[in-house]
């Protein structure tokens, strides 16, 4: 017990979380770390949340053991001569099991170093503002955090197979590999696992309502991870209108309309990735007269809800959905649940990864956010074709394009396409978050030959295309 602090027993509590994911685990940690005494709730058996046990973690483990072994099949390029590869699919699962276990006993670990911080596995549930109902005993509390994340949302079809198709945590359990999967929707989840099961040799085919894939992204950059699917023999099928999903011959039979024709597809498995909705059933939110509404748990920028101590942040309020925002957001929690003076979120200078083929990074504003906001802006690009280190790898596909505020000439977006965009976004967001201008880049030394020179040889083709500009004027 902190110093001071006033003698609580183990059904009360200073802070109590639901939800143990990217959001609920730094924030329980954090009020742990300030002596407030903490209940961290998650119905899995450690923390982790879904990044950890069903989404970004293991997705990545299949998609490098994709990767590489397509790797090995192309190498080719590279004047290799390679024989016959293998990929033993069920090594692969065990070591996303290893890897998943691994990171949350760390966790668990780490939080065993805080005396005022217990963590317990159950399914929490409102009974009124001040007290949850968890595992068959009344727990109250000071504040709360609602962390409880998203999962996915089944569109309206026809026929009982719906239940029977995949999700995308079922990916992660599947203990052979398919011979073929259609993917019902086009957004970052189910052009990631195409491209990965694709590269396995497997028969992948997506079907999509709107007019294109990965409505998220800039028409530029979709169109390029696009066309790189469709050059690996993956199908797309957009402005497509589903019907019914039924099982036919041990298949799933999906009858759908498209540029008003009815098609007709047999497939061995179905991966439905149409959104995601926020968890909040068997919450009673109403009991605790907390709002919430179909996009998530309602709050405003200090990310309280309309009960002023309770507070929600992550997949269950209507904001950008990734595991590092929701980390970012939990810090702004606890700031403004035990400091004086409240924080309010700013997005403006989020940043995120589409892990496709190729990456696509994005930190701050795109045109369209410029065009929103009323900016005076520019647009500068830089291909990655005429890139040293791309030339080296072989991987001359994308660009790096800059926003660039043309009252200030501070870059206020940036968008990177690229094989390896990931490891590229953070200098990114670091230009972007502290306001970096043109002339800031320049003046930024860069090793030769990486493919982090595009930054700073970018910004002196601006610098001297200015030059010239004035010049001649």
């Amino acid at each position: 017990m902190r110093k001071g602090a006033k003698k609580m027993s183990d059904t009360e509590y200073d802070l109590v979380v639901i939800g143990a994911g990217p959001a609920g685990t730094p924030a329980a940690m954090a009020a742990a770390q300030f002596g407030k005494k903490v209940l961290l709730i998650d119905k899995r058996e450690g923390p982790g949340g879904e990044c950890l046990f069903e989404g970004c973690i293991p997705s990545k483990v299949l998609e490098n053991a994709a990767n590489s072994y397509a790797s090995i099949v192309n190498s080719k390029k590279f004047h290799i001569d390679t024989s016959h590869p293998q990929i033993h699919w069920e090594e692969v699962l065990r070591d996303k099991d290893e890897i998943v276990k691994k990171r949350s006993m760390g966790a668990l670990m780490q939080m065993e170093k805080l005396p005022t911080l217990r963590f317990e596995q159950g399914r929490a549930s409102f009974v009124d503002a001040h007290t949850i109902e968890l595992n068959g005993k009344t727990v109250t509390f000071e504040k709360a955090l609602i962390a409880t994340g998203a999962k996915t949302s089944l569109p309206p079809l026809h026929g009982s197979a719906i239940t029977k198709a995949w999700i995308n945590r079922d990916v992660f359990f599947e203990e052979t590999l398919p011979k073929e999967i259609l993917f019902i929707g086009a957004g970052a989840i189910s052009c990631e696992l195409a491209q990965m099961f694709n590269k396995l040799g497997v028969k992948t085919h997506i079907l999509e309502r709107s007019e294109r894939i990965l409505k998220r992204l800039s028409s530029e950059a979709a169109l390029l991870v696009q066309n790189k699917m469709i050059q690996n023999g993956i199908e797309i099928s957009c402005n497509v209108t589903l019907e019914s999903l039924e099982i036919e011959n041990d298949k799933f039979s999906v009858h759908y309309v498209q540029d008003a024709q009815r098609k007709h597809l047999l497939y061995e498995k179905v991966l439905i990735a149409t959104g995601r909705v926020a968890n909040v059933d068997g919450l009673n939110l109403e009991k605790a007269g907390v709002a919430f509404d179909k996009y998530g748990v309602s709050v405003n920028e200090q990310l309280q809800s309309s009960q002023a101590h309770i507070y929600a942040c992550g997949d269950v309020i209507n904001a950008p959905k990734f595991a590092h925002t929701a980390s970012y957001e939990a810090g702004i929690v606890i700031h403004n649940m035990f400091a004086p003076k409240l924080h309010s979120v700013n997005y403006s200078k989020n940043s995120w990864v589409l892990f496709s083929d190729p990456q696509v990074a994005v930190v701050g504003l795109d045109e369209e956010a410029a065009k929103q906001k009323g900016l005076q802006y520019s647009v500068a690009k830089y291909e990655f074709m005429q890139d040293a280190r791309a030339q080296l790898d072989k991987q001359v596909e994308g660009y790096l394009k800059y926003i660039i505020d043309t009252t200030t000439q501070v870059i206020v977006g940036i968008e990177i396409v690229n094989e390896d965009a990931a490891s590229l976004i953070g200098e990114a967001s670091l230009i972007v978050a502290n306001g970096m201008s043109i002339m800031d880049i320049m003046n930024t030394i860069h090793p030769h030959p990486t493919l982090t020179e595009s930054f700073g040889v970018l910004a002196k083709q601006l610098f001297f295309k200015s030059m010239m500009q004035r010049k001649r004027g």
